[in-house]
């Protein structure tokens, strides 16, 4: 039989599902923000239509990833309270 994979559902993470979830964010929003990056220094060097619009569709996409973070910084804090009373 396969093992299914389970989805990380926030409502039912436990802290070290946060903490796991956390680094990945941090570890993607650096790979988005050193693309983003070299996409500037390509749309500077070459003026492109094309370079313009993925450099706004990157911002978009660190700006949903920081909310992101945002949430799962504050599940976490949430779960650490109910852990201390």
């Amino acid at each position: 039989m396969k093992k299914q994979k389970t989805k990380f559902v926030l409502a039912e993470a436990s802290i070290s599902d946060i903490n796991k979830q956390l680094k990945i964010n941090l570890f993607v929003i650096i790979v988005v923000i050193s693309l983003l990056g070299l996409n500037a220094l390509y749309f500077i060097e070459e003026k492109n239509i094309f370079s313009a619009v993925l450099i706004a569709l990157m911002i978009l996409l660190l700006f949903f990833m920081a909310k992101s973070r945002d949430i799962l910084k504050l599940q976490a804090q949430q779960l650490d309270e109910q852990n201390k009373i």
